[in-house]
């Protein structure tokens, strides 16, 4: 069976184009100002901060649970997770996270 569609010249012409008119897009090329942009790369190991793993002491559930009321309950976790500690050069999680072990052991 004959497709009407491509049986007309004109609509073979317009199907042509829309599926090549795409590609062009892709085909040009990048500004000369794009080629050579103007910034600074910097590498920052994710091993920098590495702290290997140190053995904490085991507690029993409920002393950890009784500690945390103490604290203030996941409301004092979430707190620290939002404080900024600039002094100490590390990234806030990283602060936080050693804060609610005790620190650094």
């Amino acid at each position: 069976m004959k497709n009407p569609w491509t049986s007309r010249p004109k609509s073979t012409q317009l199907l042509a184009a829309a599926l090549l008119a795409p590609s062009l897009g892709f085909a040009q090329s990048a500004a000369p100002e794009m080629a050579n942009p103007d910034y600074q790369l910097s590498y920052r190991s994710a091993f920098t901060s590495y702290e290997p793993y140190q053995e904490q002491k085991v507690q029993s559930w409920r002393e950890a649970n009784d500690k945390v009321g103490e604290i203030g309950g996941w409301r004092a976790y979430a707190k620290e997770m939002r404080q900024v500690a600039p002094a100490s050069g590390q990234e806030p999680s990283a602060a936080g996270h050693d804060a609610h072990h005790g620190g650094k052991q």
